[in-house]
This record gives structure tokens, sequence and C-alpha cells, in this order.
């Protein structure tokens, strides 16, 4: 009964990177005939224009490559691809004409509900001290999923900041996913992820450093939304993504607390991430890409090999090293400058 499963999978891969590249390459033609790109600017570490709407192609390959091997979908299944169809053409409007931050917020809510309308939500979150789970209060289970989905969103959008950055966090986040799914006797979330992965994977030749095209808003919204949705899909996979995605987690949370204390709206665009940081410092966009993916990589590894107390040490440890180097490099003579706006 194994061999089936491991053909689907690969059948999966093959799919989703044909038709990921295959709607790259049309999106992008289409982008630039239309001359919707992306111009360099204040707040932009980019020199010339890109064509933007690289998010456009990654949720049709994806719509496509489920629709393919997972037919007939469950419930769940189409909540997700509702949430996903619903976020992207919404957020598609931002990438072209742009939308207020508020605006943008109210359309990842819509679609962070969507999922949850079709039973898709948080009922109970690991105990990190003990071999347990913590049942959440029925007030709470929706406004603590609809905070999830949005709190990923944004995460990863946060993250799209640099060449490859965003895509190549979230695709081995996303095949840690795939182990965890698997070890778990879920077969068929496990082709979801790997559906999000080979996309991503597809996707990345065109978006590392000096990108031919890029993601925008709708992409890395419909990143975030997409992995945030499918570990809701079965127990122990939350605590697995808040490890490896550590990172751009503790990234948003960072930048929240900046804006408040300056008195700025919280879904103001800035430039102070650690990405910016690290490139204002002297590192180069490639070798900012390695190090968030090999720590990834590792905070994935423990994910699998640690019992939950030590992933909750792990992340503590995270934060506790993020808030150290973040306070280094506000102390560091910048070699280069973003252009504020």
């Amino acid at each position: 009964m194994v061999e089936p499963v491991f053909e689907i999978d690969w059948l999966t891969v093959l799919i989703g990177v044909i038709l990921t590249v295959v709607f790259t390459l049309a999106v992008r033609y289409v982008a630039v005939r239309r001359n919707w790109m992306d111009q360099p600017g204040p707040d932009r570490i980019h020199t010339v224009p890109v064509p933007r709407l690289g998010g456009l192609a990654m949720y049709a390959a994806f719509l496509a490559t489920v629709l393919i091997v997972r037919w007939p979908l469950s419930g769940h299944v189409i909540g997700l691809l509702l949430g996903a169809t619903v976020l992207v053409f919404l957020v598609v409007i931002d990438d072209v004409r742009g939308l207020r931050a508020r605006t943008k917020f109210l359309a990842q809510l819509v679609a962070a509900a969507i999922p949850v309308a079709f039973g898709l939500r948080i009922n109970a979150v690991s105990n990190p001290f003990e071999a347990s789970v913590i049942v959440l209060h029925l007030v709470i289970v929706i406004p603590f999923t609809l905070f999830w989905i949005t709190g990923m969103m944004n995460a990863i959008n946060f993250l799209d900041g640099i060449d490859g950055l965003a895509g190549g966090v979230v695709a081995i986040a996303t095949v840690v996913l795939v182990v965890v799914s698997l070890r778990l006797g879920l077969p068929d979330v496990a082709t979801l992820a790997l559906a999000l992965v080979a996309v991503v994977i597809g996707f990345l030749p065109f978006n590392l450093y000096r990108a031919s095209i890029i993601m925008g808003d709708a992409g890395s919204n419909f990143l975030g939304f997409a992995i945030a949705v499918i570990a809701i899909m079965g127990p122990a996979k939350l605590a697995t993504a808040v490890l490896v995605l550590g990172v751009p987690i503790l990234d948003v949370a960072w930048s929240i607390g900046r804006r408040v204390m300056r008195g700025r709206g919280i879904g103001d665009r800035d430039v102070e991430h650690l990405h910016h940081r690290l490139w204002e410092a002297g590192v180069s966009q490639p070798a900012i890409v390695v190090m968030y993916c090999a720590l990834a990589g590792v905070l994935g590894l423990m994910a699998l090999l640690v019992e939950r107390l030590d992933k909750f040490y792990a992340f503590l440890g995270l934060a506790g090293f993020m808030t150290i180097l973040l306070a280094l490099l506000a102390r560091m003579p910048r070699r280069r400058r973003i252009r504020r706006v």
C-alpha cells in the first residue's frame, strides 16, 4: 500500500512544477505587456522595474495541481481553495492598483474566515510542558484561528523583501510539514503540502537574486494562507510550523512592537525588518537567503527530532538570539541605505 502513495507524491511534484513554470511565463509576459511592474523607489531594494503578479501564477498552479491529484475534494480542501481564491483575487488588486492597509487586512480576514466556515479550526494546542493538549474554549476557537491565519499571511508578506527569501523559507517549512503529515498517517494532508512545495520550487528559478518576476503581495499572502491552513489539518503540526517559521513570526512581533512604540500604524510599511538590517550592514541578498534557509532547515530538523518541551525552549532561544542580533545591527554602521518614504 505504500508504493501508490509514493508514486502519487512524485506525480504531484511533477505536475506542480510544470504548471508553475508555464503559468509564471504566461503571467510574466502579460505583466510586462501591461506594465504591471514593481518600480524602484523608497522602501525598495531592487534598482530596476520587475514584473509583479508572480503570486497569481503560483495560486493558479496550486489550484490546478490540487484539482488534478485530490479530486473529489473534501470540505476542508474546498475551504482552503475557496479562501485562497478570494484572497488572491482581492490582493491582486493591491498589486495592480494599490490598497490601503486597512482594506488589505479586511481582505485577509475575509479569506481566513472561509476555511473556518468549512470547519477548519484550532480547537486545541499542544502543551509544551507535558504530553497533553490544551483544549481551547469555544469562545476563543474562531478568533484564535483567524489570528493564526492572518498572522501567518503577514509573517510571510513581511518576509518577502529580498529575492527568493520568502519562497526559500516557505519551501523548507512545507517540506517539514510533508514529513510530519506522513509520520502522522495523513497522506492527503501531505499531498496538499507537497503541491505547495512543488509550486514554490517551480517559481524560485524566476525569483532568485535579480528576479525576473516577483510574487507580489498576492503571492506572499497566498503562501502564508496556504501553509497556515495546511498546518491546521491534523494534530501536532501547529507547533512545528511555529518553530520552523520562527524567524518571520518573531520578526512580525518585533515589527508590530516597533511601530506601536513609534506611534505608527501596525500595517504601515517600513524597511526595518531583519533582512533589511542585514542588507544595510553589507550582507548580500543571496547570502541573506542562504542564512535564512539554513536556519529554517536547522529549526525544521529540530521540529522533527525533539520533544515538545524542547521545541518550546528552542523557540525561546531563537527569540533571544534575534533580539540580540537586532540590537547589534541597530548599532552597526550602515554600508548602504534603503531610501525611506
